[in-house]
């Protein structure tokens, strides 16, 4: 969401993806951001498109941050109480529904440790 400066009328005279002193916080739908980007010959439906595939990708990058924090954990660059006590729940939880899943294709494969 965008923050948004309005002049004395009330009209956007700013927008910004980054905090704005002042700034009122908008979707980026939003009509006056909407009329705001286009005024100034931006098309907001490249806004648009890059939100969908930032969307599109949350999985991946969450997957990826997970790894990242598995890595540094693994090669003691970071200890798991390091972590704020949601993100530790939130990792042991992922590690057990993974040793959960391995367990299942191990028992179908016959390959159970």
């Amino acid at each position: 969401m965008p923050y948004i400066v309005r002049d004395d009328k009330g009209v956007v005279v700013r927008a910004s993806a980054r905090s704005l002193v002042g700034g009122e916080l908008l979707p980026h739908s939003h009509p006056d951001v909407v009329a705001f980007l286009k005024t100034r010959g931006q098309d907001p439906k490249h806004v648009e498109e890059a939100l969908a595939e930032l969307r599109r990708t949350d999985n991946e990058m969450a997957r990826a941050v997970e790894d990242v924090i598995m890595v540094l954990l693994k090669k003691n660059v970071l200890k798991l109480s390091d972590l704020p006590k949601a993100v530790q729940d939130r990792m042991q939880l992922r590690v057990k529904m993974r040793v959960i899943i391995q367990d299942v294709y191990d028992q179908a494969s016959g390959t159970r440790a």
